[in-house]
């Protein structure tokens, strides 16, 4: 089958690589399509070659083919599918941190989303694969583990209709957070260097949202929040190097969520002194629980939350260099990869 392989720093190649064989309890999906995540261009940007990576996991496929003792899945179902699976019995798992879990962390589709068909595991199959209706959209389905990774870090954060939250970044991971936040009632302020990025932030509903160019981002979180700050500060983007500023946009009392990955070479410098006296908290979220996962796929079911402005640039798979250089460009939020359709004859 056709898949994409990671060799190295920068280096990922579209070849030739062998059909998955499943086992008992196990299926094999046909990938109809995978999100790029921002976490596969931290990987490709770094050099982690000789490691287990399994690049592409936001997809939604059908089954191809069920392996002996499925129980409640046959050929031709439409799902979605997770690509990490906690054992829930663990010091992790009981202390409400699953995706600290090391078999949460060693459990992987197998080759990953970039490729035509993966092997779904039985723990996957019983715990993270999902059905999808007719009536919603592979694309949107896809989208399913990314929104359940922001709800879970609403969740966590603790916010509350009438809070304050400023979102640094308007890619896509920070115009899903705005959206649900709005939903809940929070006051959202937005903020990216993109003007293209703030408008579209506008058509999704986010009626504060600016480039910082303006200098208005202080003076409309002072009136926001009477003087006081916001009550969380949700950073999805830029250097680390500017996470200590952004304690002052906080509230006494408030949170800083740090909600992206950071390359190790661009350490950030805290004001540790500013912590302690003011009482500040460094959030962090990694992965969802299995909780937010079907919350979520049941958010998309239920049509209660509209993912089609994420998913409108398509790519076959070995147009994946191209996909790269525009989301790196910023030229668009979010692309979406096609492993069954191929630009190039073969």
């Amino acid at each position: 089958m056709k898949a994409l392989q990671y060799e190295g720093l920068n280096k990922v190649v579209f070849s030739e690589v062998p059909v998955p064989v499943v086992s008992d309890g196990e299926v094999l999906v046909a990938v109809e399509i995978c999100g790029l995540c921002g976490s596969d261009v931290l990987k490709i940007d770094s050099d982690i070659r000789g490691k287990a990576v399994c690049l592409g996991h936001e997809l939604a496929g059908r089954i191809e083919l069920v392996g002996p003792g499925v129980k409640g899945f046959k050929r031709g179902d439409r799902v979605v599918v997770a690509h990490h699976v906690p054992c829930g019995t663990c010091h992790y798992c009981r202390k409400a941190s699953p995706s600290m879990c090391r078999e949460f962390k060693q459990t992987n589709l197998d080759p990953g989303g970039f490729s035509e068909y993966v092997r779904v595991s039985s723990r996957h199959v019983e715990n993270v694969m999902l059905k999808i209706p007719a009536k919603v959209s592979y694309a949107q389905a896809a989208l399913t583990e990314p929104l359940a990774c922001v709800l879970r870090n609403i969740r966590r954060l603790g916010v509350v209709e009438g809070d304050t939250v400023v979102i640094v970044g308007l890619g896509f991971i920070g115009l899903l957070s705005a959206m649900i936040l709005i939903k809940r009632g929070v006051t959202v302020i937005g903020l990216d260097l993109d003007p293209a990025r703030v408008r579209m932030a506008n058509k999704l509903g986010l009626e504060h949202a600016y480039t910082g160019r303006e200098n208005r981002t202080e003076a409309v979180l002072s009136q926001l929040t009477q003087g006081r700050g916001a009550d969380a500060v949700i950073v999805t983007a830029g250097p680390a190097s500017l996470v200590n500023q952004r304690l002052a946009w906080v509230r006494d009392g408030g949170i800083v969520n740090l909600f992206a990955g950071f390359h190790k070479q661009a350490p950030a410098h805290i004001d540790l002194d500013a912590l302690y006296h003011r009482e500040l908290t460094i959030l962090t979220s990694y992965s969802p629980a299995l909780e937010d996962l079907r919350e979520a796929h049941r958010m998309i079911c239920a049509a209660e939350i509209d993912l089609s402005p994420f998913v409108k640039s398509q790519f076959a798979l070995d147009r994946f260099d191209e996909a790269l250089r525009q989301v790196r460009g910023r030229e668009i939020v979010k692309a979406m990869m096609l492993p069954h359709k191929h630009s190039s004859p073969g």
